[in-house]
Parts: structure tokens; C-alpha cells; sequence
């Protein structure tokens, strides 16, 4: 039996009003880091390259823990062992400089690009329904997988370029809906 939980629309209003300066400074801080990555993207780069590194060693030391647990399979236990022992060796490797990490962010964006691509086309089959914006975005996604496995540097610095762009637009939206809901508050309060 399933449970429907009926949610008072205006609870969410007044609760997005009370709390438009939230929404503004998230605005605020989404604008300016899409403009420092528009300004640096080279180093915009590095950095992510090297909080990627972090995120690998650690992800990776704790597989490897995990796989001591008691109750795992022998398949859970290996992939566990493998995997984290992989994380580890590509996170400690990024470390050994910025451009080697900044190599392994773009191998694993390439890769998560060709699995994003494959996953589309695969549910594209499964699917009648959006099939063929599916087949669409699959293939776009393997494309760009294969552009940033083959050209990792620039692809890096486009994907910064584009992600600053997509920030900076994001961030002027934000602040925009704050100004928005402060002026409905206003409006609700003196009516």
C-alpha cells in the first residue's frame, strides 16, 4: 500500500519568501564562481583536477575498508578490493601534479560521457516514449565522450568555459527569483 503525502503549496510559498536572501546569496555565490571560471579556466581547471584527486583517495580508501566487512560476497568483496584500490592509485598519481590530475579529470569525464551516452541509448530501446530525443542526447553524449577521451586539455578548458557561462546565467536567474519572492512578501505582508 502506498502513502500520499498532500503538501500545502502555500506553506512552500511562504516558506521560499521568508527565505529569499538565501536564495539571494546563492545567486550571488553561483554568479561568481561561473566568473572565475570564465576569467581562469585553466586554473578553475587544476583545481577541480586536484578536489577530484582528494575525492579518489578517499572514495578509495574507504572501498577498501568496506571490502572487510563481514556478510559480503566474494564478487562484492573483489569489486570493493578492485575498484578501491583503483581509486586510490589514479587519485594518488593526480596528486603527483596538477596536469596529470587535470588528465584524469578529463579520462573520467570522457568516461562518464560514453556511459551517459550508452545508458541513452540503451533506455531508447527499452522505451517508446521520448525515444528519439534519447538517440539524440546518447548519441551527443558518446560524441563528446570520445572528444574529450581524444582531446582531454582543450575539452577541459571548454567544459569550464561552458560550465562558467551556464553558472554566470544560472546565478542571474537566482538573484532575480529573490528579488522576485522579496516583492511578493512585501506585497503578501501589507494585503
Amino acid at each position: 500500500m502506498t502513502t500520499v503525502e498532500v503538501v500545502d503549496v502555500d506553506d512552500v510559498e511562504t516558506s521560499f519568501r521568508q527565505h529569499w536572501g538565501l536564495m539571494l546569496f546563492l545567486g550571488i555565490v553561483t554568479l561568481v564562481v561561473g566568473a572565475i571560471m570564465l576569467f581562469w579556466p585553466g586554473k578553475t581547471v587544476i583545481v577541480v583536477a586536484w578536489l577530484v584527486a582528494i575525492w579518489l583517495v578517499v572514495s578509495g580508501v574507504f572501498q577498501i575498508i568496506r571490502g572487510f566487512r563481514r556478510g559480503l560476497s566474494g564478487g562484492m568483496r573483489a569489486l570493493l578490493f578492485i575498484s578501491g584500490g583503483l581509486s586510490l592509485i589514479l587519485g594518488l598519481i593526480a596528486m603527483g601534479g596538477s596536469y596529470q590530475a587535470a588528465d584524469i579529470l578529463a579520462i573520467l569525464v570522457g568516461i562518464s560521457f560514453l556511459f551517459a551516452g550508452f545508458e541513452q541509448l540503451f533506455s531508447a530501446g527499452e522505451s517508446r516514449e521520448g525515444r528519439g530525443w534519447r538517440i539524440f542526447g546518447g548519441i551527443v553524449m558518446l560524441i563528446g565522450g570520445f572528444v574529450v577521451l581524444l582531446w582531454p586539455g582543450i575539452s577541459l578548458a571548454t567544459l569550464a568555459w561552458v560550465l562558467g557561462i551556464w553558472l554566470v546565467i544560472g546565478g542571474i536567474f537566482w538573484i532575480i527569483a529573490a528579488f522576485s519572492l522579496r516583492s511578493a512578501a512585501k506585497r503578501l505582508a501589507s494585503a
